[in-house]
């Protein structure tokens, strides 16, 4: 009876990401999403709703995204919302993800 139910609870977690939605946060018709060799555009775009939800856990604002860009020299990202009204830079210090308004 254990193996059963650990067999439905494994298939159970392989279903959930594909229930999920693919895309909450809005991107602008005419947003600057520019990937790198390194950070390619597809890897920033599974990007966008995490970084927005971790602007939003600091409680700013941010209801679409106008741009989108990764640092060049250092392990991070700005993201820029509402028409280009807020600015975000979300970078890895020792291991630790953090945001912070520009």
């Amino acid at each position: 009876m254990r193996r059963a139910l650990t067999v439905v609870a494994a298939a159970a977690l392989l279903l959930v990401p594909a229930l999920a939605p693919a895309q909450q946060v809005p991107i602008e018709p005419d947003a600057s999403i520019v990937g790198t060799k390194d950070v390619p555009k597809e890897m920033l775009l599974r990007l966008v709703d995490p970084a927005v939800g971790m602007i939003r856990a600091r409680g700013w604002r941010c209801d679409s995204v106008s741009a989108l860009r990764p640092f060049l020299f250092s392990r991070g990202f700005t993201v820029v919302c509402n028409g280009y009204r807020y600015e975000y830079d979300l970078r890895d210090r020792g291991g630790n993800w953090v945001v912070e308004l520009q």
